[in-house]
């Protein structure tokens, strides 16, 4: 039962295989494991979900935009990356 559970097997019978599949589809959780106080968006990001009309989620906090840092490329005489050896 344990090679089901990561997908289908071959040499078992196909309903063995089903049966399990609805069983973990079934299941339903007591509690979610996503537990979410603040859910951060910036402005962008709201003023879509208010065009869906869903800008009224609750927890919806809005954040200014932080730009990633973008590292530099540069290329070596051999036509690879720098650094690579």
């Amino acid at each position: 039962m344990k090679r089901i559970q990561k997908g289908s097997v071959c040499g078992i019978s196909l309903k063995l295989q089903d049966e399990e599949r609805e069983r973990r589809m079934d299941f339903i959780p007591d509690e979610t494991m996503i537990k979410v106080d603040q859910i951060k968006v910036d402005e962008e990001t709201l003023d879509m979900l208010s065009v869906l009309g869903m800008g009224d989620i609750p927890r919806l906090v809005k954040v200014d935009p932080v730009a990633a840092p973008v590292p530099p490329i540069g290329f070596d005489r051999s036509g690879g990356p720098e650094g690579r050896f």
